[in-house]
């Protein structure tokens, strides 16, 4: 499992959206990137993040969650977004759906930033998080 499956599955264990493995329609929280459908949902997606130790087990990665609202509600991508950075910000101490220790999540900034419009002028927010993570390897053993 990856660690975008894994916050995504996260996303949905903590009830902030549904997030569907097997790719079944009707999910509301999708891997990397916003589908044309539905309105209202968010994507995972892991972008650049700090230059890893070779010798010990954890990773500073960075996750983005993108949340999209509604065409004629800007609320609705709002609460989304913030409803995916209250559940994620300060979150550590636990094992990830996939088998990942989740040593601690801090999301940057203050809150959701709005990023604009879709081409179908629904609004969108980003939540981004630093998280430290311990994944050992044979060349990094925990």
């Amino acid at each position: 499992m990856t660690l975008t499956e894994e916050v995504a599955q996260l996303l949905d264990e903590l009830g902030v959206g549904d997030y569907r493995a097997d790719g079944t329609p009707g999910g509301t929280i999708y891997l990397t990137a916003l589908p044309d459908s539905p309105d209202a949902c968010m994507a995972v997606a892991r972008y650049g993040g700090t230059e890893a130790d070779s010798r010990e087990p954890y990773d500073e990665v960075s996750v983005q969650v993108r949340a999209r609202g509604t065409a004629t509600d800007v609320r609705t991508g709002e609460a989304l977004a913030q409803s995916a950075y209250d559940a994620l910000h300060g979150l550590g101490y636990r094992t990830l759906p996939g088998g990942t220790w989740l040593q601690l999540a801090v999301c940057t900034g203050s809150g959701p930033a709005y990023i604009g419009r879709d081409a179908s002028g629904r609004d969108e927010w980003t939540v981004n998080l630093h998280a430290e993570v311990m994944r050992v390897t044979e060349n990094r053993p925990g």
